[in-house]
């Protein structure tokens, strides 16, 4: 599909590898943040208000806090299911909420459970969950363990019973521009 200019109106395909190799799709979807989306959207999709209004986004900092625990934070209900990491959970039948989380009680405003909602790529047997946060510009200039600290405290402070289980691995990353301001 062209404009009246010839131009694309649609986006079958995108250019890829060290080659710039063009691979063709029915659809293409992308899940990008502000500045990643302006660099992929063709100029001649700005002609369209929806588009180019992306250009006047203010984009925020983040950080996104990966910890991993030797048990499952968001089950609430059995201790003994909060611990057991025996087995292969990876059908996603692993206890605790699997789903996208939003709480307004923790400055992390959306969380999930990786090792949950995303078995196939996230679950590791004999391990526990694997919950992803994405904390506001607030966190940005603390140090990575401080972020760490601050995400398992309010994890802990959101799920009571996590308390008991311990954190195995962690990671952070910051990100100068990512989502956009409301």
């Amino acid at each position: 599909d062209v404009d009246e200019e010839g131009k694309p109106t649609r986006i079958t395909g995108i250019k890829v590898g060290p080659k710039n190799e063009l691979k063709e799709f029915d659809v293409v979807v992308a899940a990008l943040d502000v500045p990643g989306i302006k660099k992929v959207l063709p100029e001649n999709f700005r002609k369209y208000p929806m588009f180019d209004n992306i250009y006047n986004l203010e984009t925020v900092p983040i950080a996104t806090v990966q910890v991993r625990f030797d048990g499952w934070v968001t089950e609430m209900n059995d201790d003994v299911a909060m611990m057991d990491v025996s087995g292969d959970k990876s059908d996603g039948k692993a206890p605790g909420i699997d789903n996208l989380l939003y709480s307004a009680d923790a400055e992390f405003s959306c969380f999930a459970d990786l090792a949950l909602t995303s078995p196939g790529e996230y679950y590791k047997e004999g391990e526990g969950s694997l919950i992803q946060a994405v904390f506001d510009e607030r966190a940005f200039d603390r140090s990575e363990e401080q972020i760490v600290q601050d995400c398992i405290s309010q994890l802990n402070s959101l799920f009571p019973s996590s308390k008991k289980l311990n954190c195995t691995w962690s990671n952070v990353v910051k990100l100068g521009q990512s989502l956009y301001r409301e």
